[in-house]
């Protein structure tokens, strides 16, 4: 072969390479933790006073470790809180599962009594734990719900059979619009954030509940 020839080849050979290596580099997998903004966020410890298991159908799962700032510090995959059942299984840490059960006891029950006369007998789980941002929106702060420090909550079963659901129901019948709003507004007594229909509209369709601080002191409370 042409001495000529051949270093040209090589050269071109050469060229092709880095130009690959070049594309590899810049084509990176992108850094995930962007999604969501954690600083100064510090996670939920896994302490609890009350062991789920006497108050729910939940099962120990340990530490749940995820992607940046994200984990639940004692989590619980939980079935049901005391004789209410979820649609579906929620991971969250130790202390919303106390907190679950104080607010069905002292909120969810009593408006249910007193509207409809019969109990709830089961929770549309719309979300428990996740990894991402708030409502969902890139760049946004770390939700709770990335540390299971949070509930979302789409629908309500009665005794008989009866569906409440959030998004129909708010300003729906004279009943069950009565519900729901009793159940928002006593709901603040047992969370410090509870968000509904009228907060916005990611929150047009559920109930968000969750044990998050707000304020210097970490004990504020934020429902809309």
């Amino acid at each position: 072969m042409n001495v000529k020839r051949f270093s040209t080849k090589v050269i071109g050979w050469l060229i092709a390479g880095f130009a690959i290596v070049g594309v590899s580099a810049c084509s990176s997998t992108p850094n995930l933790t962007d999604d969501f903004s954690s600083a100064g966020v510090r996670p939920p410890s896994g302490k609890c006073s009350v062991d789920p298991r006497s108050i729910a159908d939940a099962v120990s799962i340990g530490n749940v470790d995820g992607r940046g700032a994200c984990g639940i510090k004692n989590a619980w995959k939980v079935t049901a809180v005391g004789d209410v059942a979820f649609s579906t299984p929620a991971r969250v840490r130790c202390q919303m599962v106390g907190a679950t059960s104080r607010w069905i006891k002292n909120a969810v029950q009593p408006a249910a009594r007193s509207t409809f006369g019969e109990p709830v007998v089961k929770l549309r789980i719309a979300a428990s734990y996740a990894c991402r941002a708030r409502n969902n929106k890139r760049g946004a702060k770390i939700s709770e719900h990335a540390f299971g420090n949070a509930l979302d909550v789409s629908a309500f079963t009665l005794a008989s059979g009866r569906v409440v659901e959030v998004q129909s129901g708010w300003n729906g019948g004279r009943k069950e619009s009565s519900f729901l709003k009793q159940v928002h507004g006593k709901s603040c007594g047992t969370f410090t954030t509870v968000l509904g229909p009228n907060a916005d509209a990611a929150h047009r369709n559920h109930f968000h509940f969750d044990l998050g601080k707000h304020g210097r002191s970490g004990k504020g409370k934020y429902c809309r």
